[in-house]
């Protein structure tokens, strides 16, 4: 019973260092692309910044 409490600890401490780590780059980008920016440095301009959003969704002229 022991080994199955202490099993059972280490695979929760495991789950919530899991947690708490920082995401990375490619996980950043994909949940901005969720909110419909396109990456995340575009998520974090329309956050902080003056940016909108809307050039986001601008077409270029051919």
């Amino acid at each position: 019973m022991e080994k199955k409490r202490l099993a059972l600890r280490k695979l929760l401490e495991a789950v919530e260092h899991e947690l708490l780590r920082k995401p990375n780059r490619k996980t950043l980008d994909r949940l901005s692309l969720l909110a419909g920016y396109q990456d995340w440095d575009s998520f974090q301009r329309a956050l902080h910044g003056d940016d909108d959003g809307e050039s986001n969704f601008s077409v270029g002229e051919k």
